[in-house]
C-alpha cells in the first residue's frame, strides 16, 4: 500500500469530483448516495463511469464500518479521504490510520475494510482502473500471441506460425501451413518447435544467414518476395542503426510482410526504424519490437516509428528481454507499454497481447 499527501495529481483528480467542501462535514451529493446493504451508516454513489476507470464516492457516519469487500474487476485502486478520519485494513496487512487529505494506492481487486474513527461523517473517493476492452476481431483473421516473438496468425483457412519457441505452451498452437523465422537465436529459430508444429511438407522460410542452422528450410533474402502455401511473403530488412553488441547487422535477419485474408500484416522481427520500415505503407496489422538492448527501440522510438508508417493496428511484442533471458519479468515492464501506447498517434489502434506468463 502506498500513501501520499493530497497535493498529488490523484488527489487533485479526486477533489475535482467533489462539488463543495465545508470543513469535515459531508459534501454536496450525499443525498444521492444509496445505503450499503449490511453496513449501517455507510452509503455510496457512482460519480463517473468511464471505459478506463470508475469513480465512487462513499460516506461513512461516525463509527460506521464498511465490511471486508473487494472490487474484483479493478486493475488498480486509489482511495482518497476527502474529509474525516478512517482506519483502513487491507487483508493480510496491519490496520492503517488515514487522515483527511491522504491518498492511498491499493492493489487492484484487493480485499479491504474501513471504519470511521472520527466524530464527523467521512467522505471517501475511490477510483478504480478497468482492464482494456477486448479488441474487436480483425475481419478474416485470428491473431494468437504465444510467447515473446512467437505468434500464430490464421486466415483463409491457413495457419502461419512465426518464430515458434518450445519454451512456450505449444498446446495452444495449431499445426502450421507456413512457418516464418526472422533470425537465428533459439527464441526465433527453434528446430524442436518447428518440427512439432509443421504440417507435413509445410514450407519454412528462414533468412539466408540462418539456413545452415535449419537446412530443411527455404532461404529468403532481404527484399525478396515468395509465394508459398498460397501466401505472398516479402522479406523486409531487419537490422540495427545504433552500433554495439548484441548486434543485428543488415542482411542477417528478416521482417516479413504477409498478405493473408486480404490484409497486409507486417512482422518486424528485431529491428530499429530503418528506411525500409519507414517506407512501409498500407499496413493493416504490425508487430513491432521494443526495449531492445542498448536502448534501441525505446517506447518513444518504437511509437515514433509506428506513427511514421501508420498501420491500422499495432501489437508490441519482443519487449521483455529479461523474461526471454531468465524467465523473470523485467521490473516495471508494463510502464514501457503504457509509454508506448501514450505516444501513439491518432488513427493507430493499440492491441494488447499476452506475450508472457503472468
Amino acid at each position: 500500500m502506498t500513501v501520499c499527501r493530497a497535493t498529488s495529481t490523484l488527489a487533485l483528480f479526486a477533489l475535482l469530483t467533489i462539488p463543495s467542501l465545508s470543513g469535515a462535514q459531508a459534501v454536496g451529493g450525499a443525498e444521492k448516495a444509496r445505503p450499503v446493504a449490511g453496513d449501517p451508516g455507510m452509503s455510496t454513489m457512482v460519480v463517473l463511469e468511464e471505459p478506463q476507470f470508475r469513480v465512487l464516492r462513499d460516506y461513512a457516519e461516525p463509527g460506521a464500518t464498511r465490511r471486508m469487500h473487494r472490487h474484483a474487476d479493478a486493475t488498480w485502486h486509489v482511495l482518497t479521504l476527502v474529509t474525516g478520519q478512517l482506519q483502513l485494513t487491507v487483508e493480510g496487512e496491519p490496520p492503517v490510520d488515514v487522515t483527511q487529505g491522504q491518498v492511498l494506492k491499493l492493489k487492484g481487486g484487493v480485499n479491504h475494510t474501513f471504519k470511521n474513527t472520527g466524530t464527523a461523517t467521512a467522505t471517501i473517493v475511490e477510483v478504480f482502473g478497468k482492464a482494456p476492452a477486448a479488441a474487436a476481431p480483425i475481419a478474416g483473421l485470428t491473431i494468437t500471441p504465444l510467447l515473446h516473438a512467437s505468434v500464430q496468425v490464421e486466415g483463409d483457412g491457413k495457419v502461419i506460425q512465426i518464430d515458434p519457441w518450445s519454451r512456450g505452451d505449444l498446446s495452444r498452437a495449431k499445426p502450421a501451413d507456413l512457418i516464418l523465422v526472422t533470425d537465428d537465436p533459439v527464441h526465433h529459430l527453434d528446430p524442436s518447435a518447428i518440427n512439432q508444429l509443421r504440417k507435413p511438407g509445410a514450407p519454412v522460410l528462414v533468412p539466408v544467414a540462418s539456413h545452415a542452422k535449419f537446412p530443411d528450410g527455404t532461404p529468403i533474402a532481404n527484399g525478396e518476395t515468395k509465394r508459398v502455401a498460397g501466401i505472398t511473403v516479402e522479406a523486409i530488412p531487419a537490422y540495427d542503426i545504433k552500433p554495439g553488441e548484441p548486434s543485428h547487422p543488415k542482411g542477417k535477419a528478416n521482417g516479413y510482410l504477409v498478405t493473408l485474408a486480404g490484409k497486409r500484416i507486417y512482422v518486424a522481427g528485431v529491428t530499429e526504424c530503418v528506411p525500409e520500415v519507414r517506407a512501409l505503407r498500407n499496413i493493416d496489422i504490425a508487430f513491432v519490437p521494443m526495449n531492445i538492448p542498448l536502448e534501441r527501440m525505446t517506447p518513444a522510438a518504437a511509437a515514433e516509428c509506428v506513427n511514421l508508417f501508420a498501420p491500422k493496428a499495432v501489437y508490441v511484442y519482443h519487449y521483455d528481454q529479461g523474461w526471454a533471458a531468465n524467465g523473470k519479468a523485467t521490473p516495471k515492464i508494463d510502464t514501457t507499454l503504457d509509454a508506448f501506447r501514450g505516444a501513439l498517434g491518432r488513427g493507430v489502434e493499440f492491441r494488447p497481447g499476452e506475450w508472457y506468463p503472468r
